[in-house]
């Protein structure tokens, strides 16, 4: 006899005694199911008692049990999680905010927040083009169409994002300005995306190099096209939103330099003596005309949950290129990022679902050039690594930190999350004087896992710059700048070193 009707026989055995002494009057068609329900209840209680345990572990009883309840489990859990997953809403917030600057918004806003169900079904498309004059229609952090046409063109976005507006800088000189020393070593050293918090005043950040960025990358765009600026439809709102965010830090900001005119449809650049008129340009082509900064923008796609590069422009990026990623899915991105599939997608593709408006992220990665690469195609990558000075004898002279810094934010009303960044360069020998950097840079370089720190620093330049780097840290240590003992960690004043902004506020030459 099988096993199967060696369990059936015992199922109806079963129950017709249980049946009799009862005397119950069951539908025969229900003697089976009933049956087989107390059968699995006996089951899990008896294999999970030590004493028991051995009897049922091999049996086929068992296993047709643990793989039954595996089975409905599995069934139990939705198919896609993100489906129903949205960033917090930005709602309550604004409705209860006690200020005079959240009236406007107040009288707007209604005074629930739509259901996961509404958001579901009734999202404004990622997918195809969007049209605003649609009611009914709700973005990922839950404001509809209706109110998106209320609040018109450029609304107050610190209200709406929690995020206070940067303090202007009338003193602010572009011949002078430089990029605050960016310093992102950490030791103990793992593959995370180690998040710092967001300086409201430093998001985006203007130095003296502006108007020789702006020349190169529009270079680029003239050269390669779509592979460094593009965007889909469904992209409407994020790249309106983001334009306008853009245009009102800089206008207050820089407000010698910047400003908005003619009821908000003009913005007007002193430093390159233009106006552009904004109800004919492309939100994308009026940042990339202005600001020497990389955008990416990421939407919620309202198939999946998932969210895919839709919209931006990208010249600094070294062996891929805008068009490389362009509609691909966050972890499709980085499928050439070491350790990213295994440590840190399923994390990430949470953090970006979840991502909060008002809660804005910061972080810099590194590397370590032996020259001052903005852009390489993945065919120049793929032939000489990026370099400049392969097979030949490089001096610490001729080599430079790389670090691009970025930005990580979600935008209030549609939702999409802004990736920026920009990428600063500075001479290798900078780092000398710089207490502990040294260090902590040679302990990363020589002792993190290869496989993350190879790539960072060229095989052709890795032996000077090793050698300067422990030439400099014995140099501190003799000069009394480090203490001989220190222990290599992450500085307290990561990303940046003790004593820093004193430097930096003396080159500057002006008061931020």
């Amino acid at each position: 006899m099988t096993s199967s009707s060696t369990t059936t026989s015992f199922f109806q055995e079963s129950f017709g005694q249980a049946r009799a002494f009862l005397g119950l009057v069951v539908e025969p068609s229900l003697i089976f199911l009933i049956s087989f329900i107390l059968l699995l209840l006996i089951l899990n209680i008896a294999i999970n008692k030590p004493a028991l345990k051995g009897l049922f572990e091999k049996s086929p009883i068992r296993q047709l049990s643990y793989s039954l309840w595996k089975s409905e489990i599995k069934s139990q859990e939705p198919a896609n999680p993100f489906l129903t997953i949205f960033p917090p809403s930005l709602r309550d917030g604004i409705l209860t905010k006690n200020d005079s600057s959240a009236a406007e918004f107040q009288k707007i806003l209604k005074k629930s927040s739509p259901t996961i169900s509404t958001l579901q079904k009734s999202q404004l498309p990622s997918t195809k083009t969007q049209d605003l004059s649609i009611d009914g229609q709700y973005t990922p952090t839950g404001i509809s169409s209706e109110e998106i046409r209320a609040m018109g063109t450029f609304p107050d976005y610190s209200v709406l994002s929690g995020i206070p507006h940067p303090k202007p800088a009338p003193q602010f000189d572009i011949k002078t300005a430089e990029f605050r020393p960016f310093r992102p070593f950490r030791w103990a050293y793992h593959q995370t995306m180690s998040l710092m918090k967001f300086e409201p005043d430093f998001w985006l950040e203007l130095e003296k190099n502006y108007f020789d960025r702006l020349k190169q990358r529009k270079q680029l765009w003239d050269q390669y096209g779509t592979d460094i600026l593009n965007y889909a439809p469904g992209s409407e709102l994020a790249c309106r939103e983001l334009m306008e965010i853009v245009l009102q830090f800089l206008s207050i900001r820089y407000p010698h330099y910047f400003s908005l005119k003619n009821s908000n449809t003009v913005f007007r650049n002193n430093l390159l003596n233009v106006s552009t008129d904004l109800m004919t340009t492309h939100p994308l082509h009026v940042l990339f005309e202005h600001v020497p900064e990389d955008f990416a923008i990421m939407l919620r796609d309202e198939n999946d949950g998932m969210y895919y590069l839709k919209a931006g422009f990208i010249c600094s990026s070294i062996g891929w290129t805008f068009g490389t990623h362009f509609n691909r899915q966050l972890r499709a991105i980085h499928t050439e990022v070491n350790d990213y599939e295994e440590k840190m997608s399923k994390s990430m593709d949470r953090f970006f679902s979840k991502m909060p408006v008002n809660k804005p992220i910061q972080r810099g990665s590194w590397f370590i050039e032996d020259w001052e690469p903005l852009f390489v195609t993945p065919a120049e990558y793929k032939a000489n690594g990026g370099t400049r000075h392969q097979g030949e004898e490089v001096t610490i002279e001729q080599c430079n930190l790389r670090v691009d810094w970025q930005t990580l934010r979600r935008l209030p009303l549609s939702g999409a999350i802004i990736f920026n960044f920009k990428a600063v360069f500075t001479p290798m020998l900078e780092l000398r004087d710089e207490p502990y950097i040294p260090s902590v840079l040679y302990k990363q370089i020589t002792e993190g896992k290869s496989h993350l720190t190879e790539p960072k620093v060229h095989n052709h330049i890795r032996e000077p710059v090793l050698n300067a780097l422990r030439e400099w840290k014995k140099e501190q240590v003799e000069n009394g700048v480090i203490v001989s003992d220190w222990k290599e960690e992450t500085l307290p004043e990561s990303p940046f070193y003790r004593g820093w902004e004193e430097r930096w506020r003396l080159k500057l030459g002006f008061e931020i």
